[in-house]
Formats: C-alpha cells, structure tokens, sequence
C-alpha cells in the first residue's frame, strides 16, 4: 500500500488502511523508498490553513501554518551537510502537507538493536563517558551548523548496540530552531523535566524574551538531564515540592547530582562528571559549557570552572600542606603520593578556624576521604617534622604527654620561658605562634601529667565510700588525703604536690571528693 511515494511497510497495514502510531505530538508509519526504509510522521495539531475554513480559523492557523514551513524550510538548509552514520544526526529530508491537509516530515530510520534504558543504568564508567561523548560531539555539530535542538531528551535520542559499541543518533526536529531567531514563545518546545530555566521563563512570560535569548545553552542544560536520566533513571534531586530541575536553578533552590557521578575522567585535568553536570546546570545561559567544551571535558582535555567543582573533582594533584601545618609535616611528592594510590589531592578550608584546615584525598578507584594533618602522617601520606620538646620545670613534678599529643591537638614543640618571675611554658602552634601557658593550663588541657606516686591516705569516712581512686589523686598532683573533723562534720584535707611547693585544702566535704574523682562510688 502506498502513501504518497512510499511504500507503506505491512506492520503499518491493517484491513486495507494505513495504521498510523501515536508518537509524541504526532502519528508515524514506515515506510520504503529507493532501497530506503524512512520514518513518516504527521503533526497532530497543524493543519493546513484553506479557504474552505471559517474566516476567523483560517486566519488563526495560517501564521503558526506558514512559520512552521519557514522555520523547517530554514533548517533543512542549515543542516544540509550533516549525515546520519558520520554525525550521529538524524536530519529532515522533506516534509509536505498531505491529501488531509496534515503537516508531514520525513527523515531516514534507524534500525536497532536498540539498547534498552536499563542497560545505560547499568553501563560502566568507561562506556558510559564513551556514550557522553558521542553525544556531546553530535550536539557541538548541530550547534556550529546554528541550530539549536529545543528538545533534548532519551526519546529524541535512539542508542543502538552493536558489537559492544553504543552510538547515540539525534531525533526529532519539531521543537528545533536555528540560533540566530529567536522562536515565539508559544512553540518553545521542551519536555518537564528537561527545560532549563531561560526556556521555562520565556514561556512563563508568554512572549518576555529573557535578557540574553534563547541560545544553544539551553541544549547543554537538557543534556545534562539526559545523562542524569541515563545513568541513574531518575532525574537530579531538586529542594521544591512541585517543578522541576529548571525551575529549581531559577529559584535558587538546592539540587543534588547523584553520587555515581562523582567519578574521574582522568588524570590531566581532574574533572568528574559530578562537577561536569554541575557546570551543565548552571542558572546564567552564558556561564554554561558550550557542546564543545563538554566534548573536552569528557575526553580530559578541559578543566571545569572552580566553581562549578564538586565531589571528588579537584583540578589535579597539589603536594601542598596548609602554611599552618608545614611546620610539623612534610607531605610526600606528588610521585610519593601518586606511588601511595591517591589520584587528587587538594587542601580545603571547611570553614571552622585551624581545626578546619583538611586535605580531600581521592584515591585511583575514585573513593574519597578527608584528612587530618596528623592522619595524613598515620596513613603515611606526610611525615612528621621533629619538634622542639623541653624538660618541664622541676619543681612542677609534671611529666609531658607524648608529642602525638602535642601534634593532634595543634602544637609543634613546648619550651620552658620565665616572664615576670614566673614559671611558664612557650607552645608552638601548628601555624608557627607562640603562646605562654602555666602549669594549670598545661595540665588542664590534656598536654602534662602530675607525675605518677604512692599518696599517703587512709579510708575515707564509711558514708563516703570503701576506697580512694588512686589514680585520679596521683593525677592530680595529691601528696596525702587525711580525714578530719570539723565542727562535728566529716571532711577531708588534702595536701597538693604543686606550683613549687605543697598546698594544703583543709575542710573538703566528701561530696566534692566524689566530684572530683577521688572516692570510687
């Protein structure tokens, strides 16, 4: 059966007509041609304006009737010399209005094997970034022939399988435009879910032409959806309880890039495709990437803006510890680094003063963890530089705690100083500050330890308790414990090993022995 001059195929046939299938906004049938199989599709809702109508139609549809045969009349010319295999773009070959006065076009169809939307969620990194890729180069050929898609999504996009290989082949005109006309805001095509915010705008505004246009950048916003979309199923999270991923940017509002993106494409350049969408979905059109940068940075050969990087994305290895701790480490190279698995390394200020100073390490397998300085020296990514430690002052009976210690909790060395006749103790920050501290201080902070003696007590009153915690007194510097009377009542006095010389407490109620530690409950 024949429509037109084509050869309608039997599957498209039934008791003697033409069974034409919903698609979209159209019908289509398939059809042969010169050796050809080609794929026919009717719009559902442009008819051919004729004079038979009633006045007040005829003149409604003539404009929409008469732009659409410009808009694909100029297409078909700026897409002239792109071919289906060598572009991965499936362009117009013609369209008419048919014998029912319904607007057709016809372009070649692709045979499959098609590759099914699980199998794309299931793809590895490498053929995943192959197929990105691919996508991205036929975009950038359609762009730099000045026509901009308008429709980008999974429909609009056949993936065959073949040999192991998947090639990704651009649909569906309809909503196309070339670059340098700006469309009336009623044909802005576009699909929820995939516009960006300019596009969502416009039709919002219902004729308002956002400030820079419509541009190409708004393929490169629904690009990133679609590989979103093929690799997860789901489009990105978004902070709103109605809209979609376009309006959120618009608003501001939060949106979250699944984690399987945060995954590197290579080495040279340090992007991962988390940062790379992030850059894709960016509010301003002109801040986007161009088609062709996403083909660059996919093939690591471009380095996503500072600010668009996210997840493990950092722009490559930098051996460089923060000014505050390169007094008491020293990071291995980058060819140490790279020997100990890690594939990026940068410094990140998390915003808490010197206990946010941390390192993202990313390892070759792509997982990340945030370090420490001191746990960059326990994984033996960093080496500890020796520090200055002094003897303590004698007459303190302190001993100092370990220079792991002193290092984890910010300092790089301790020495003894005199200031106004008094006994102290110079710290060395991580930063390079000096500070002065005082034995109580010193001991308070976890950094120095009475030293270890027998303390000379006897038990302590029966309502109190069995036994003195012999370790909590020696600790704290107590020679002795004695009970005692006064006015009639149980108390204790205690006599301090400290500050120079001993330091008797008299008259300490068992409550606040037990308060300090020293009588086990």
């Amino acid at each position: 059966m024949k429509y037109k001059d084509f050869e309608v195929r039997p599957e498209f046939i039934k008791d003697g007509h033409i069974r034409w299938v919903v698609t979209g906004n159209g019908l289509y049938i398939l059809g042969e041609k010169g050796g050809r199989c080609w794929f026919i599709k009717r719009d559902m809702h442009l008819r051919r304006p004729v004079r038979e109508m009633p006045k007040a139609v005829y003149e409604a549809q003539k404009p929409v009737a008469d732009h659409r045969e410009k808009k694909q009349r100029a297409l078909r010319g700026l897409m002239k010399g792109l071919d289906r295999e060598r572009d991965g773009i499936v362009a117009e070959t013609e369209n008419f209005w048919d014998d029912e006065n319904m607007f057709v076009t016809v372009t070649p169809y692709i045979d499959g094997p098609f590759a099914a939307a699980d199998a794309l969620c299931g793809l590895g990194r490498t053929q995943f970034v192959a197929l990105a890729l691919a996508m991205a180069s036929a975009l950038d050929k359609l762009h730099a022939c000045g026509v901009i898609h308008g429709d980008l999504k999974e429909k609009n996009i056949i993936v065959t399988r073949a040999g192991g290989v998947l090639k990704p082949y651009l649909i569906d005109f309809d909503s196309a435009y070339p670059a340098d006309a700006v469309p009336e805001w009623h044909s802005i095509g576009g699909t929820d879910g995939y516009r960006s915010p300019e596009a969502l705008y416009y039709a919002a505004k219902e004729g308002k032409v956002p400030p820079d246009g419509i541009t190409a950048a708004t393929d490169i916003f629904s690009l990133g959806v679609v590989y979103h979309r093929w690799w997860t199923g789901a489009f990105p999270g978004i902070d709103l309880e109605r809209g979609e991923l376009g309006t959120a940017v618009f608003l501001g509002k939060a949106h979250t890039v699944d984690k399987k993106f945060d995954v590197s494409l290579g080495d040279k350049c340090g992007a991962t495709l988390y940062s790379l969408l992030e850059w894709m979905f960016a509010k301003d059109p002109a801040a986007r990437p161009t088609a062709g940068q996403v083909v660059q940075v996919l093939s690591d050969e471009l380095e996503v803006p500072e600010a668009y990087r996210k997840g493990s994305d950092v722009k490559a290895i930098v051996p460089e510890l923060w000014e505050a701790h390169a007094a008491v480490a020293e990071l291995l190279g980058e060819d140490g680094l790279r020997a100990k698995g890690v594939r990026a390394f940068r410094r990140v200020n998390e915003g808490s003063g010197s206990d946010g100073l941390v390192y993202r390490v990313t390892t070759a397998k792509g997982a990340e963890k945030k370090y420490t300085v001191s746990e960059l020296c326990e994984a033996g990514l960093a080496r500890r530089k020796s520090a200055a430690f002094c003897v303590p002052w004698e007459e303190h009976d302190i001993e100092l705690e370990p220079s792991d210690v002193f290092f984890a909790k910010g300092y790089a060395g301790i020495a003894r100083a005199e200031v106004s006749y008094r006994k102290l103790y110079l710290l060395t920050t991580l930063g390079g500050r000096t500070i002065d501290k005082g034995l109580g201080w010193l001991v308070g902070t976890g950094l120095a330890h009475y030293k270890r003696r027998d303390v000379a007590a006897d038990t302590p009153w029966p309502e109190d308790g069995a036994a003195y915690e012999s370790e909590e007194l020696a600790r704290s510097g107590v020679k002795s414990v004695a009970r005692v009377e006064v006015g009639g009542l149980h108390r204790y006095k205690i006599v301090f090993a400290e500050r120079g010389g001993d330091k008797t407490v008299d008259g300490v109620p068992g409550k606040n022995m037990k308060l300090m530690g020293f009588i086990k409950e």
